[in-house]
């Protein structure tokens, strides 16, 4: 009768001795079997060792039990017990109540995609009934039935998921959707999920583990993943994962040594009954280093070279033999040495197998071995067995798996490569045969064998089972397994095909869609120009015209100039037939895009005219809502502002009308931002609130991630800091899951921001300069570098910053979503630099956004009414009136909107103007000013800003003994002479004051006017004979030391 599992309760074949699940022993006690079945245990079986990592994994089911899970990775040679030691942590996590799911990757690249994943997936879909997976399910399911076909069999009437644009957003929804799952499913019971021999996973789901990885966290989920670290290289895909899993604090990885020598005697006395002799011993630890198989494996030869017989008995010492014999070199080769002793029938049989992968049905076996009848297989096979190189799978009659992966990889390297490919093309023709009604499952099978069993197989059918298999990781979202199969059509095309030049581009083009689909925008770019210049020379203008648009997406997502795609575009435009207008619109939507991102914005204004025009007349409203969402992204376009928010609202309308939610959406983005821009608060408010619940509904990441970027930034613009720290997290944790999507520069701006406004500058000093000097990102940054050093006061540094993007009044700036952000910082920095002509430059660009707000990007921080810095520009020019009506502006648009930082500097710049300039009235109205942004300031934890505030009003507090200058000279007329007669310039007298120089010449004609003075030497005489130059309690030394706190930063 079968055998049951005491740990994991599953029943095993009646002769097994361990559990083919969790590898407990099934047997009562090993010591009373015989010497030959002693020999034939698998000695690794006997655990030993490990207690380290076992306290390590124990401390982290601990975690997960109490809802603090993460992951965990298991890594060493082959052979070392990796799988052995997640088999005793299975007991464990089994004895204290979790359920464990096993996903085993598997050596042979034809296995399905996400393979190790589906496998736990359907374990758990196994062990519960329809209510428990439907509440585990919920909204995932629709999700999940598109890679798991037991979903959409036990829930025949799901929903059907919205079409998505981008493919990148449909992988995240099924990422997220699984992710969910496995946090619902792990409320029900926790969860040791473990994925074995992890670096044969393919990429995908090395992707996905990285998408579950920072959710792990805060759930009863421990994954633990198994590999040999040996065999990874920098190149090799799971290098990348175990970076990123690094970053996540609830990751931990353990690496196996070999075991000692205390250890290796232990585990061989376990196997043999007896005390090895130390000389043995030595010698086998020594060779072995400890690996527990080859420690294994030796002991078993020992035994059946009779070499342990004294030992065996009891005796103290081996015999003659086993102190003659070789101690073999290598695991291989003791491996090598056991399939030695099986026979030649049982090694024919086991070399066939191994070409079909690591497990193996009977059935495919035989059209391998066609020359031995049905006796013979299962006569081979029983050897096979007893000798323990392969086990039966119970619950798969028929079906049997390589003991260890080392026995299959021995036999199949030993093959050589002729009889290999013919072999591969067997298993590729008998699984056709088997499978020909519905292939679908065996299509990565099909297309690897087909493609090893070249060059001498059947290329035709190589490629033709390759693209299938492409096509089907497409429909999966298995990006990455789509590149490889891809690349198998390729070279099965090479191997000798007659497939034409267009046939070639046409793969070639689907290859570099699948590259951007998985974010590798690098490698997609140079698979797009290898497939133009092919569609170029075969004179194919469809697949030239794909080739461009692929282009030039893969060049826009990253960010890249746009000018070879332009080229691209232009030529793609040349060849196309006048009448194909869908495909003409979108080539002009793209070469608009891409001329945008070159620098000729008046020529992609015409293009996108052109593309407009051509949309109207396609009659298609979905065209033209996609074309004309297109125009909407130049925000900085501020000429153009009216129409865009016409093109908002037609585009809305649109959608609407061709009932496409996620165009409306989309739309109703654009719409959105427009309303942040003019500060209709209420409106905004409104909008996004339909937005989230669209983007919750339509199960769409991307908008969900401008949701909550949309919600950081007005957290600062409201002055809520301390919620904008978590919120920021939680938008880069939804946007570092998109590739492609520059999330961490998004979390970079509004934490710069945030920084700025808690007086914490100097925090992130550092991180700027390294991202100006050592990265390709010092356009992007400079400006917050110089607006750093402005508000530190090192005012050598900020120049040095400022002039280098000052040259043609600022005309380098690229015109891009961070324009308007670069323009604010500059304009800050101007005004401490009390730099005049820079000023008015500022202004002139500034100058049309009056009235409303300035946005970095559309939802990444917003700076307040943009009247402020049009006030400290004009305040910096001398232009005093100008700048108390930008002023007075801030101060309505800031205070109605609630933006109340931006309010509080408002108010201290309008104060420090007010005190510079000194007119009647002018020092009341400022303490008033000041005294309501020091409350604020105080209030929102604004430490800089709150102490430039308490610096103006030392200022501003007119003095008791005040002191009446001579020609009725002002006090601050009275520092401006000082300061003359002592030989100062006009530049230097503004910088000791922080005022303009404009400023600084005003005062100087009024001192001249009213001491009759001809010249500044004059003037320096009077001061002189007046005593002026003596310092006096508030007039002078004193009060120049308050002023140069009260900047206009």
């Amino acid at each position: 009768m079968p055998m049951q599992c005491a740990f994991c309760g599953r029943e095993n074949r009646p002769v097994a001795l361990f559990c083919d699940g969790c590898g407990a022993a099934l047997c009562a006690d090993i010591g009373t079997t015989s010497m030959a079945e002693a020999a034939l245990q698998p000695a690794s079986e006997l655990f030993v060792g490990r207690e380290r990592e076992l306290a390590a994994l124990d401390a982290l089911l601990t975690r997960a039990l109490a809802g603090s899970g993460g992951a965990a990775a298991l890594a060493g040679d082959p052979g070392i017990g990796k799988t052995h030691t997640a088999q005793m942590l299975a007991r464990r996590a089994a004895a204290r109540g979790m359920q464990v799911l096993w996903g085993r990757c598997s050596e042979e690249p034809g296995a399905p995609s996400y393979w190790p994943w589906l496998e736990v997936i359907q374990g758990w879909l196994d062990s519960h009934d329809d209510t428990a997976v439907h509440r585990a399910l919920a909204r995932a399911a629709p999700a999940l039935a598109e890679i798991v076909p037991d979903v959409a069999q036990r829930f025949p009437n799901l929903p059907q998921l919205l079409p998505t644009t981008d493919p990148l957003q449909t992988r995240f929804r099924l990422f997220h959707a699984i992710t969910e799952f496995w946090r619902r499913a792990a409320q029900e019971q926790p969860l040791l999920l473990i994925l074995d021999n992890l670096h044969w996973a393919d990429a995908s789901s090395l992707r996905l583990l990285e998408f579950l990885a920072p959710d792990l966290g805060a759930c009863h989920v421990l994954v633990l993943v198994t590999y040999r670290d040996m065999e990874l290289s920098r190149q090799h895909p799971l290098s990348g994962t175990l970076g990123e899993l690094a970053r996540h604090q609830h990751f931990t990885r353990l690496r196996l040594s070999g075991l000692s020598r205390d250890e290796t005697a232990l585990m061989m006395k376990l196997a043999v009954g007896a005390v090895v002799p130390p000389v043995l011993l030595d010698r086998v630890h020594g060779q072995t280093e400890g690996n527990p198989l080859f420690v294994s494996e030796m002991t078993r030869l020992l035994l059946q070279e009779q070499a342990l017989e004294g030992a065996a008995c009891g005796s103290s010492t081996a015999s003659p033999a086993g102190r003659l014999m070789r101690i073999p070199e290598g695991i291989k080769e003791v491996i090598g040495q056991r399939l030695n002793r099986l026979s030649v029938q049982a090694n024919q049989v086991l070399t066939c197998a191994a070409v079909i992968g690591r497990s193996f049905d009977t059935a495919l076996l035989a059209h391998l071995v066609d020359e031995l009848d049905e006796d013979a297989l299962t006569g081979a096979l029983e050897e096979a067995l007893r000798a323990n190189v392969i086990e039966a799978l119970p619950t798969a009659p028929g079906r049997y798996h390589f003991g260890h992966a080392l026995f299959r990889e021995i036999l199949y390297d030993e093959i050589a490569l002729p009889k290999r490919g013919r072999l591969h093309l067997k298993v590729g023709r008998a699984l056709e045969a088997a499978h020909r009604n519905d292939p679908g499952r065996q299509l990565p099978a099909l297309a690897h064998h087909y493609w090893a069993a070249l060059p001498g197989g059947d290329p035709a059918l190589a490629v033709a089972y390759a693209l299938r298999a492409a096509e089907q990781a497409d429909k999966l979202m298995a990006h990455e397994e789509a590149v490889r199969y891809y690349g198998l059509a390729l070279q099965g095309m090479d191997a000798g095909t007659s497939a034409d030049a267009v046939s070639r581009c046409r793969v070639l083009n689907a290859l570099g869609e699948a590259h951007a689909q998985g974010g590798e925008y690098l490698q997609a770019r140079e698979v797009f120009a290898q497939a133009a210049q092919m569609a170029k020379d075969a004179g194919n203008s469809h697949e030239l015209a794909r080739a461009s648009l692929g282009f030039e997406a893969a060049s826009w997502a990253p960010g890249l100039p746009g000018v070879a795609a332009a080229r691209l575009l232009r030529e793609a435009l040349v060849t196309l037939d006048g009448g194909e207008l869908s495909l003409m619109v979108q080539l002009l939507s793209a070469l608009s895009r891409a001329l945008i991102f070159s620098g000729e914005e008046a020529q992609a204004m015409k293009v996108l005219e052109q593309a407009l025009a051509m949309a109207r007349r396609t009659n298609d409203p979905s065209t033209l809502a996609t074309t004309l969402i297109a125009t909407l992204s130049a925000r900085w376009q501020h000429e153009r502002t009216s129409q865009r928010m016409d093109n908002a609202e037609e585009a809305l309308r649109l959608a609407t009308q061709a009932g496409d939610r996620l165009l409306m959406s989309q739309a109703a983005a654009w719409r959105m931002f427009d309303h942040f821009e003019l500060g209709d608060m209420e409106s905004w408010r409104a909008g996004l609130a339909a937005y989230e619940r669209d983007a919750d509904e339509l199960r769409q990441p991307f908008l969900q991630y401008v949701g909550a970027c949309s919600r950081t930034m007005h957290a600062l613009f409201e002055g809520r800091f301390a919620q904008v720290e978590a919120l920021a997290q939680h938008t880069l944790q939804i946007g570092d899951r998109m590739p492609g999507l520059d999330a961490a520069g998004v979390y970079g701006v509004q934490m710069f921001t945030l920084r700025r406004e808690q007086g914490r500058l100097p925090e992130v000093a550092p991180l700027l300069q390294h991202l100006v000097t050592a990265t390709g990102q010092a356009n992007v940054w400079r400006p917050g570098l110089a607006l750093i050093y402005a508000e530190l006061g090192q005012l050598d540094a900020a120049r040095g910053e400022f002039n280098g993007l000052a040259a043609d009044g600022f005309a380098g700036l690229v015109h891009d979503g961070v324009w308007l952000a670069s323009l604010a910082y500059l304009a800050h920095v101007c005004c401490t630099l009390h730099d005049t002509d820079s000023a008015a430059a500022l202004y002139r660009w500034l100058a049309p956004y009056a009235g409303r707000n300035l946005l970095a990007g559309t939802s990444i921080a917003c700076f307040g009414a943009a009247d402020l810095l049009l006030g400290m520009l004009c305040a910096t020019m001398g232009r005093e009136e100008d700048a108390e009506r930008h002023y007075r502006a801030a101060l309505a648009m800031n205070e109605r909107q609630g933006a109340r930082p931006a309010l509080a500097r408002t108010r201290h710049q309008y104060a420090v103007m007010l005190i510079a300039r000194h007119g009647p009235g002018d020092r009341q109205q400022a303490r008033a000013l000041l005294e309501a942004a020091l409350v604020e300031a105080s209030t929102l934890g604004m430490a800089s800003l709150r102490t430039q505030i308490e610096s103006c009003r030392r200022e501003s507090t007119p003095d008791s003994a005040a002191v009446d200058y001579p020609a009725g000279l002002s006090e601050r007329e009275a520092q401006v002479l000082r300061l003359v007669a002592v030989g100062r310039g006009n530049r230097d007298i503004a910088s000791a004051l922080f005022v303009s120089p404009n400023t600084v010449a005003n005062h100087i004609r009024s001192i001249l006017s009213k001491t009759r003075s001809a010249n500044r030497t004059e003037a320096a005489a009077f001061a002189i004979h007046h005593g002026i130059l003596k310092p006096h309690a508030r007039s002078s030394a004193g009060a120049e030391q308050d002023w140069p706190e009260s900047t206009h930063t």
